[in-house]
């Protein structure tokens, strides 16, 4: 392994005997590679190399630089890789590919994996037979890495997707699973995986989150047969562009912590038993400082992925909105009747309001305004002060306000004779006012570890009218998820319908912080 690394920096020179300390290198296009080379044996008698190199052109201001480090144990030998360019142009474009060395340290190796993911670089075809394996790799919690399916066309470009899946291949080695499935292997994952399969002739990009036939599937992009045939370059470079930004995200293996250890950089010392315990110390609190830092950097990198990911929503949904919106005045303008489009466009202050301050006021607004199809008892509201004092209220409270609304909207109809099924279906129908009918926003029950287990099922347990229950309490599983970001204060509303039954209301019976209604994650 040292040996491949050492000819991968010299350019595939025959691998010389390794020396500490700093060397270079005459780049054979132009430029120099700056090496420096580290090796040392921590206390547990690992040994660790490090290989560093920079790459600077004299024909532009671009540095690459690459980093391989090993950590050659009694079992294994773990390896780590990082690749990295600085540029002073912002607009410079590049393709992305796993880097030489990469190649070269999997060639070498005997079944490499990365956490319960294997690690390949060439394309992993699945017959039909094979794909219960396939959809047991996608829905583990273990995996670690993203998988590549690519599919058979059924006419077109039959000769290339092969090639376009070696493409990939090869430019992901390292950070990607690639596999292909023939027509009759495409249709068996459709039928175990449903919409969150690939269609005939497509890509999927499956990043490491357990995927079922009931998990939410947008985050797994899917490029289309028709796609890949009229773009086929750009779809290849979008394809390993994800699977390469995912890997930069990825924090460093813990174990790789004794490359920037404290104590291990530090110069030998010979004072005994007094400067062994100083550095034990040293190299306890800086573990320590380091774990919470990575805690911390976790939490905050989950709420921006879940930021970013209500933020698409968002947007896909003012964009359907809009032409939605300007479809409507078409047929208004066609009847003479443009004018009303434009005379509703302002909230005259008489009517239900449009927008509310934070969540204490959509409920106090939908205690007002909503009454005959949804009730809210005082008691519903919980710890709100903790979710009208932070940065997020006045969002937060819009969408309570929007979800409250659709609530009523449903008993309405319901009432009205609506009966296309419950909650879910009539925000799956299109009807105006609707909440988004996705797992990542509305669940109309809950896990089997809250439903059995008493602690996390009786803080379910909410105040309704005596109609309902004899003393006033019910458990409700049904809720709408305001937010996905914001931590254990993400906002949640619980409510019960009985649109069906003897009070034709939706019960709502709380609304607040997600850590009061616990569950077997937020433990």
């Amino acid at each position: 392994m040292k040996d491949h690394a050492w000819s991968w920096a010299h350019e595939g020179e025959v691998a010389q005997p390794l020396q500490d300390g700093p060397t270079s290198h005459p780049l054979r296009q132009g430029g120099t590679r700056a090496i420096a080379v580290r090796a040392f044996t921590t206390p547990e008698g690992v040994d660790a190399f490090e290989l560093a190199t920079e790459d600077a052109s004299t024909t532009t201001t671009t540095i690459w630089s690459t980093t391989v480090r090993l950590l050659h144990g009694t079992d294994e030998l773990t390896v780590l890789v990082e690749n990295r360019m600085d540029s002073d142009i912002p607009t410079e474009e590049i393709s992305r590919g796993r880097p030489r060395v990469v190649h070269h340290l999997l060639q070498e190796s005997t079944a490499p994996t990365f956490g319960g993911s294997r690690v390949a670089g060439e394309v992993m075809p699945f017959p039909a037979a094979g794909v219960g394996v396939l959809t047991e790799v996608l829905a583990s919690d273990d995996r670690e890495m993203p998988v590549i399916v690519c599919t058979e066309p059924d006419g077109q470009d039959a000769d290339t997707w092969g090639k376009t899946a070696e493409v990939i291949a090869k430019r992901s080695e390292g950070v990607a699973l690639v596999v292909t499935l023939d027509r009759a292997a495409t249709a068996t994952l459709a039928e175990a995986l449903g919409t969150n399969a690939v269609h005939s002739g497509g890509i999927r990009v499956y990043l490491p989150t357990p995927v079922t036939r009931w998990s939410e599937g947008r985050q797994h992009r899917f490029y289309s047969a028709r796609r890949l045939h009229e773009r086929r370059e750009i779809v290849i470079d979008r394809v390993v562009d994800t699977v390469a930004e995912l890997s930069t995200r990825r924090r460093m293996p813990r174990a790789f912590r004794v490359f920037s250890d404290p104590v291990l950089a530090a110069p030998v010392l010979e004072d005994g038993a007094a400067s062994a315990d100083v550095l034990a110390a040293l190299r306890e609190e800086w573990s320590e400082l380091v774990d919470q830092a990575e805690s911390d950097l976790q939490g905050l990198e989950t709420e921006r992925d879940a930021l970013r990911s209500e933020r698409d929503d968002a947007q896909e949904e003012l964009a359907s909105s809009i032409a939605h919106l300007n479809r409507l005045r078409e047929v208004l303008r066609e009847d003479g009747k443009e004018h009303l489009l434009f005379a509703t466009e302002h909230d005259t202050g008489d009517t239900i309001p449009d927008t509310v301050e934070d969540i204490d006021e959509a409920i106090t607004a939908a205690q007002g305004y909503l009454q005959e199809w949804l009730a809210v008892p005082d008691g519903a509201r919980r710890d709100l002060a903790k979710l009208t004092t932070t940065s997020n209220a006045s969002a937060w409270g819009n969408t309570t306000w929007r979800g409250l609304r659709a609530l009523a909207g449903y008993a309405r109809d319901r009432r009205e004779g609506w009966e296309g099924g419950g909650f879910w279906q009539w925000c799956e129908s299109g009807r105006p006012g609707t909440w988004p009918a996705t797992v990542k926003k509305l669940s109309m029950t809950e896990s089997d570890s809250v439903v059995h287990s008493s602690r996390h099922y009786d803080a379910r347990l909410f105040p309704v009218e005596e109609t309902l229950s004899s003393d006033g309490r019910i458990h409700m599983v049904a809720h709408l998820k305001i937010a996905e970001g914001g931590g254990n204060l993400a906002p949640r509303v619980y409510f019960l319908d009985d649109t069906g039954g003897a009070t034709g209301k939706i019960h709502v019976g709380f609304v607040g912080p997600h850590y009061l209604v616990p569950n077997k994650s937020t433990n």
